[in-house]
């Protein structure tokens, strides 16, 4: 479509309703950088309002403004390291148990979702948030679906487990309040402003619901994916564990021993470019605007699809072959920040971009450390692209276990 008819055109998605794509870096850079304050994101993600309504993604402007500096704080790096205590334990009994051949999503699913319960929500992992789990799978598989509320539907049964984890998180609140624990669940429903005003319990449910989820589907589409490309692509998989040798990080590794790892990195953000979390970045604009020679009225559903400048070719060489290469310092081309947007940018991009890659990066220590990957299978993934890429079905990989040293 770009191809044939440039960077701004229509498609017909949900019952045809008319959706403008604006595909490219510049479209990327005026959208997301927003300087006019025209461009909706609560409007743009309506199809996740009912679930995540209230979450920092989904407000705008002024109110954007001000919850995301409530929440910055938490995602500073002293906040970083406390976390990274919590988030090398639940790794440690991860890798532990593992060995021979495992589903990679499944895996990744399960410990992504048991760390963000237990960082952002206080919850041990165990048979108490057994509950827990399920229901965000339920919410997760309705989000797209129909809108159907007749008994029995997926989207029926997604509204009764969003009301039964809200519910869990409000009657939580008081014992959070009156504790101390460091995670951010206790420390929102503790957080007050500079007039000593506290935040609505409202509020905090809906920051920390969101939270969970932003934390951890993205994430472990993320990190399956990487061992996915780490199997597949064994020269790479040697290249950071040579690159974690020479750190030599503790069994416990150190926000410090963890921040200069720039072959990880070029993977990570490699994969990335290949398989972006979020294959579509919703809006709807306030007022008219023009673009590329169009008059775009107000009130429009605007999409940008990152996989179109992830595998452009006039961006990236050989945009569909796994080169981290061109990640490195030293690469032939720069490649422009708004040409890579799996995090998205400006001012709604992800609060936890630097928690996911801190996460990435423990876990592969700790898994390659003990553990070669071997692709299980020579078939390609299948994908499913919404709500969220991951994998559709299993993504079996082979842990064989390294000689102990």
């Amino acid at each position: 479509m770009k191809a044939r008819h440039g960077d701004c055109f229509t498609v017909g998605l949900l019952r045809n309703r008319r959706v403008v794509v604006l595909a490219g870096q510049a479209a990327n850079r005026y959208v997301l950088l927003d300087s006019d304050g025209n461009f909706s994101s609560r409007l743009g993600w309506e199809v996740a309002l009912d679930v995540l309504g209230g979450f920092v993604l989904l407000r705008d402007f002024e109110d954007h403004a001000l919850h995301r500096t409530l929440l910055r704080p938490f995602f500073a790096a002293d906040a970083l390291r406390r976390d990274l205590v919590c988030i090398n334990g639940l790794i440690r009994d991860e890798v532990t148990a593992l060995g021979g051949a495992a589903d990679a999503y499944r895996l990744a699913k399960r410990l992504a979702l048991d760390i963000a319960l237990a960082v952002f929500g206080g919850f041990e992992p165990g048979r108490n948030v057994e509950a827990i789990y399920s229901d965000t799978v339920r919410v997760l598989d309705g989000v797209m679906t129909r809108r159907s509320r007749w008994p029995g539907s997926r989207y029926r049964r997604a509204l009764q487990a969003r009301d039964r984890l809200r519910a869990a998180l409000l009657a939580e609140l008081p014992r959070r309040r009156d504790g101390d624990a460091s995670d951010l669940f206790s420390r929102l429903s503790r957080l007050a402003d500079e007039s000593g005003r506290a935040l609505r319990d409202q509020d905090v449910v809906d920051h920390v619901f969101g939270m969970v989820f932003a934390a951890h589907e993205t994430t472990a589409s993320a990190m399956a994916l990487v061992m996915y490309s780490l199997a597949r692509h064994t020269e790479w998989q040697a290249e950071v564990r040579a690159e974690i040798v020479a750190r030599r990080p503790g069994e416990a590794p150190t926000l410090d021993e963890l921040s200069e790892m720039p072959v990880f990195e070029a993977v990570f953000r490699e994969t990335l470019r290949l398989y972006a979390p979020i294959q579509l970045l919703p809006r709807r604009n306030v007022r008219p605007f023009d673009w590329s020679g169009h008059r775009i009225p107000a009130n429009s559903h605007i999409l940008l699809p990152p996989q179109v400048c992830h595998r452009d070719a006039q961006a990236f060489e050989n945009p569909d072959s796994f080169q981290p290469g061109r990640f490195l310092e030293g690469s032939v081309r720069t490649v422009d920040p708004f040409t890579w947007i799996p995090f998205g940018r400006g001012r709604h991009m992800c609060m936890g971009t630097h928690f996911a890659l801190v996460e990435a990066k423990a876990f592969f220590v700790a898994l390659l450390r003990s553990f070669d990957l071997e692709l299980a299978t020579t078939n390609a993934p299948a994908i499913e692209h919404l709500p969220v890429l991951r994998p559709s079905g299993s993504l079996p990989i082979v842990f064989a276990r390294r000689p102990a040293r």
